[in-house]
């Protein structure tokens, strides 16, 4: 059975759809002891003030599978206050994508795989040179898989507004 796979941008209209998906992927996290969103689930409200400036710059993606909502991720190309602090000075050959969130019963299925190839071709498109992310480097699970997408860890980073978290930086050659 072939599905089909498509990338839009999100509007302020799906933001429960989005708050479901990111808390799917919230619960995932922890289940991992990844606290690096921290330890509660968030409502519609929460999730329009942290992605607020996203909407603004039109940078929120939702991912559909056969028209259904599945997964939605965040693609910064001027990086986000949280980048510099943890990359330092924007580099303008890069973006980073942030909040890859799959909903509960669609991971395993090539998704996070196919965002990070599409952000990779939209970069190569605009002439920037890198993918980036960052995660918690104790998330062994999470670091394997971006590995296994590409990126190659460039170095770590902690950061004193964000507790004990320490980053783990990764890049992406885009196509």
């Amino acid at each position: 059975m072939t599905t089909s796979k498509s990338i839009r941008r999100a509007a302020p209209e799906d933001i429960s759809v989005l708050t479901e998906i990111r808390n799917d992927a919230f619960a995932n996290k922890l289940a991992h002891g990844d606290y690096a969103w921290g330890k509660k689930m968030l409502t519609d409200t929460d999730v329009l003030n942290i992605l607020s400036r996203s909407f603004a710059r039109k940078e929120v993606y939702v991912v559909e599978q056969d028209g259904v909502p599945v997964a939605t991720f965040t693609l910064c190309l001027d990086g986000e206050r949280s980048d510099i602090t943890t990359w330092g000075s924007p580099d303008p050959l890069a973006a980073y994508v942030h909040r890859i969130c799959v909903r509960k019963g669609f991971n395993g299925r090539g998704l996070g795989s196919y965002i990070v190839d599409w952000c990779a071709h939209e970069l190569s498109s605009l002439n920037r040179r890198f993918l980036r992310l960052d995660c918690d480097v104790r998330n062994a699970t999470l670091c394997a898989y971006y590995e296994s997408l590409g990126f190659i860890r460039v170095g770590t980073k902690s950061t004193s507004e964000d507790g004990d978290y320490i980053a783990s930086l990764y890049e992406r050659f885009a196509h």
